[in-house]
This record gives structure tokens, sequence and C-alpha cells, in this order.
């Protein structure tokens, strides 16, 4: 239990910071965004909200460990984290295994898939 719940906070923490990060960086209209994301757009603003919708959940999930009420947030995980790879690996048919953006997601991916093993 204990190490499955570690994979799952790990999970939750890693959702929380690159979700921000990203979401930040798309916002700004970074420089390094433009180069991994391509141009401000339309599009890019809405992955960017759907990045603001995986953080705050992650972020409530995370929360939920931290109260002791790991059931609840292996339940958002078991739902979150199956929609997060299947998208994460269309990418890689969408765009190209080699894109940065398409590698970063393929270790989301494994990360991910390893927590739902455990749980």
């Amino acid at each position: 239990m204990i190490r499955r719940m570690t994979l799952f906070a790990i999970s939750f923490a890693a959702n929380v910071v690159i979700t921000f990060a990203v979401s930040l960086g798309i916002w700004r209209n970074a420089p390094r965004m433009a180069e991994a994301y391509g141009p401000d757009s339309p599009a890019r603003r809405i992955l960017m909200c759907l990045y603001l919708a995986i953080g705050p959940v992650s972020f409530y999930a995370l929360a939920q460990l931290g109260l002791g009420r790991a059931e609840v947030a292996r339940a958002i995980g078991l739902t979150l984290f199956p929609l997060q790879i299947l998208y994460k690996l269309l990418t890689v048919w969408a765009v190209s295994p080699k894109h940065p953006v398409v590698l970063a997601n393929l270790a989301v991916v494994v990360l991910l898939v390893a927590t739902l093993a455990t749980g």
C-alpha cells in the first residue's frame, strides 16, 4: 500500500508541477514554448486549458493523500491517468516520436503506467 501511494503521490505531484510550468509558459508566450508548441494559437491555448484542468485535479488528489484519504486519490488517479496515457500516446501518431514534447509525454506515460501497474 505504501509503495502504491508513493507512486500515486509522485504522479500527482509531477502533474501539478508540469501542468503549472507549461501553462505558465504558454500563457506568458515564453520563447521556449513557441519552440516546443509552435506560435501562439487557439490550439495552443486549448492545450493550456487541458493542462489547467489536469493540474488542480491532481493537486486535489495529492491533498487527499495528505489527509489520509488514499482511496479518494486512487479513484481520481484511476480515472485521470488512463486519459492522460491515451492522449500522450496519441501525440506519437499525431506529431512525431522524435518531437521533444512527445518525448516528454512518453516519459510521463512511463510514470503513469508504473503507477497504475501498482495500483
